[in-house]
């Protein structure tokens, strides 16, 4: 039986700037509005599609730019810098990375001095931008938490959605499992990569390895692959080398997988579930267990239509804990939610949900977490 769950909801202040720093120039670029056209010196106009988003990791400021330039839409990377010439002072010219790069965003202009001649915007002024969250005038209680839950219920329904249509091809269905978990082995900035590599495994070669010979395996794949692998800013148990052996016994398990037999989890010992027995830490099996198993455990009984089963793995889900707040969530809410609230995997995705929609400075005065703006009574 196929199935679809449909999702529930549905100029700038200026100021000079005091000392210039290049991630000013970032948040301010960030800042600028879609629709916004801006003087370039060196091609006309551009038009602001979407600014992008920042990169935390090797390579140029910004990711995922999309601009009108020259009457064609490009879309790309964005890179900052204080003066025009640090695209050379960087080797930027030398580095493959920037290649892509289709606006140079700069504070001052080098007079005299030999300058990139990508396309390249002055911004003399600093956004007076703000990240604090101005939550106020919010109720207390559970009006607040029954908000928050409910945007975490489309983030349920976008993750059990996923497996809509694969569930008549168990081959189909345990890579789609694999490419899933690989997205968690990524977070923090190599989401990607782990994807690019789960797609190019011969999973029927794969299975006749023994641990050292899959490790390897799949080094050697990233490698033909050409995969660019991010290291900066990344935790040491996250980084790829680190993730290689969690990474095989993933493989092993999802490939094995009886995607008709039923788990032995409960809401009593979800994180001791005896059919998932790996050694992980508790932060990442929580984030496997709430992004990609319970998810599709309740998709499949949808699938097979055992209503009961899937409402007992959302309660299940709704159990999970995390071991340690996100420091992003703790500092913008953690006036407002509980330390222990923090930590429910549930309640995180709804503020997850919120911060993608709804934590931008020109979108803060309509958050769905202020009282006027309640969604749920």
């Amino acid at each position: 039986m196929d199935y679809l769950l449909h999702n529930l909801s549905n100029r700038n202040n200026v100021s000079e700037p005091a000392n210039l720093y290049e991630i000013d120039l970032v948040k301010q670029w960030l800042n600028i509005l879609p629709g916004t056209k801006i003087n370039t010196i060196n091609s006309g106009n551009i038009i602001i599609i979407n600014a992008g988003k920042r990169n935390k990791h090797e390579g140029p400021d910004i990711q995922d730019a999309i601009l009108i330039i020259n009457d064609k839409v490009l879309n790309g990377p964005v890179e900052c810098h204080i003066c025009t010439s640090d695209w050379y002072k960087h080797k930027h010219h030398q580095n493959p990375a920037y290649q892509p790069v289709i606006l140079h965003v700069v504070r001052k202009l080098n007079d005299g001095i030999i300058t990139p001649t990508i396309p390249t915007v002055l911004l003399k002024f600093v956004i007076n931008y703000s990240n604090e969250c101005s939550l106020n005038n919010i109720y207390e209680g559970s009006h607040l938490i029954n908000t928050i839950l409910h945007y975490s219920y489309n983030r349920w329904l976008d993750k059990i959605n996923i497996y809509n249509g694969y569930h008549s091809n168990q081959k189909q269905l345990n890579k789609l499992l694999i490419i899933n978990s690989f997205r968690i082995l990524g977070a923090g900035g190599n989401k990607v990569q782990f994807v690019k590599l789960a797609n190019s495994i011969d999973y029927e070669k794969f299975r006749y390895l023994n641990l050292e010979e899959s490790e390897k395996y799949l080094w050697e794949t990233g490698l033909q692959l050409q995969i660019n692998w991010v290291k900066r800013g990344i935790r040491p148990v996250q980084q790829p080398k680190n993730r290689m052996k969690l990474a095989v016994e993933l493989i092993h398990y999802f490939s094995n997988l009886d995607v008709n037999k039923r788990p032995s989890f409960t809401k009593e010992s979800i994180l001791g579930a005896t059919d998932f027995p790996i050694v992980m830490g508790i932060g990442i099996q929580t984030e496997l267990l709430g992004n990609v198993i319970i998810p599709f455990y309740a998709a499949r009984a949808l699938y097979l239509n055992k209503i009961e089963d899937y409402q007992n793995y959302y309660e299940i889900w709704n159990c999970l804990k995390l071991p340690n707040v996100y420091r992003k969530f703790a500092k913008r809410f953690g006036t407002i939610i509980q330390s222990s609230q923090l930590k429910s995997f549930s309640i995180l995705q709804g503020l997850i949900a919120i911060d993608n929609n709804w934590c931008h400075k020109k979108l803060c005065h309509i958050c769905p977490l202020k009282k006027k703006n309640y969604v749920v009574s």
